[in-house]
């Protein structure tokens, strides 16, 4: 499903659980114009430390969407309680722990193994870098 750095980002949408909202469907192209982090293949903790970086990411101009193989009944069940507000698309095939740092136009602009959230701050904050020095 991740295409490499530099191309198209792919077409994904899934029904996606949003914290106090009614089941709907959600596509990565609904952020175009914006910065998306998404993270694949989510556990639980995964989400959770996402949910704890949320406003860090929002600070430099990004939107999180998390994935998981998991069906929408099960997320919803697990994550009602917790203080996650960013979309988590359901029944998403990719379980490979992994993230994708997509830019405003669509285009990938990073793709690496799932590792802590700060560390991938870090890498959206390492792709704005370059357009932060050419403004």
């Amino acid at each position: 499903m991740i295409t490499p750095t530099g191309t198209a980002a792919p077409p994904l949408a899934a029904d996606a659980f949003v914290r106090g909202e009614k089941r709907r469907r959600v596509s990565l192209a609904d952020f175009r114009g914006s910065w998306v982090v998404v993270a694949f293949g989510t556990r639980a903790l995964d989400v959770l430390e996402l949910a704890a970086y949320e406003e860090a990411f929002a600070a430099d101009g990004a939107v999180v969407l998390a994935t998981t193989p998991d069906d929408w009944h099960e997320v919803a069940s697990r994550y009602a309680d917790e203080p996650v507000r960013f979309p988590i698309l359901t029944a998403v095939e990719e379980s490979r722990r992994i993230t994708a740092i997509v830019d405003p136009g669509g285009v990938v602009r990073h793709v690496g193994l799932r590792r802590t959230a700060r560390e991938t701050l870090a890498a959206l904050e390492e792709q704005l870098l370059p357009a932060a020095v050419a403004a």
